[in-house]
């Protein structure tokens, strides 16, 4: 399928948006809060962290099972890893204490990153077996900090590729910027892909620079096209990356 224009959720050029949201939404509920009744609750509670560069919230990351790379690791995509400079650190999304995080390697074929996982921190997720159908409804989790952390929708397009971020699917859901990394879940709450780009951006990049807030986000809803690096793919991306590139 030909590649279509994409703006990947949380570039730096949405940096300033996400720290206003910090601000109002800061009485917001935590994200494992917000996941509470839908089929993401699982994987708000036990295998997702946000991540944030001086405070801020820049992303999300979700742990996964991986042998090749010894145990549970975090993933992420690489682009939330750009705009944190020097320091990243991670908070569970239950609202815990932010600890330093720590990248064991980066992708070259796809918009994908894996950081060291605090033992005992996270369980790993559900990993699902297959990518999902056309019409199959998701629930996609962001991170703290953004005033709303749960987002729901359904699979737009199936096999979509698009160059620079790799392999995934669309589904229209109301993802908002600074939902990048974070997890994407089926009915059966199994992990199916990350929270990666946003197609066919317009205006809402000029909206968030004006206001310092994705209100076209809000304001959408459903109606955004997401596009989700499929976890299909990522898990053999990992067993690529657990090799000399990733650090000991």
């Amino acid at each position: 399928m030909s590649s279509r224009a994409f703006t990947s959720y949380g570039k730096p050029f949405f940096f300033g948006a996400i720290v206003l949201l910090v601000a109002i939404g800061g009485c917001a509920g935590l994200p494992v809060d917000q996941a509470a009744g839908t089929p993401a609750r699982s994987i708000a509670r036990d295998s997702l962290v946000s991540l944030q560069a001086h405070g801020v919230t820049i992303g999300a990351a979700v742990a996964v099972p991986c042998a090749a790379c010894g145990g549970t690791v975090l993933i992420t995509n690489a682009h939330v890893l750009r705009q944190a400079g020097q320091r990243l650190d991670m908070r569970r999304a239950d609202g815990g204490e932010a600890m330093p995080a720590q990248i064991l390697a980066t992708s070259p074929r796809m918009d994908l990153a894996m950081l060291r996982a605090p033992h005992g921190l996270l369980h790993p997720a559900l990993i699902a077996g297959d990518e999902p159908g056309r019409g199959e409804r998701l629930w996609a989790v962001g991170p703290q900090g953004l005033g709303r952390a749960i987002a729901e929708g359904r699979v737009r397009r199936e096999a979509v590729r698009m160059r620079s971020f790799g392999p995934g699917f669309t589904a229209e859901m109301g993802a908002l910027m600074g939902f990048s990394g974070g997890p994407v879940v089926d009915a059966q709450g199994r992990l199916v892909g990350l929270t990666t780009a946003l197609a066919n951006p317009g205006m809402a990049p000029v909206m968030a620079a004006m206001t310092g807030f994705d209100l076209d986000g809000v304001v959408n809803g459903r109606q955004r096209e997401v596009f989700v690096l499929a976890m299909t793919e990522i898990m053999a991306e990992l067993e690529r990356m657990a090799g000399p590139r990733t650090s000991p």
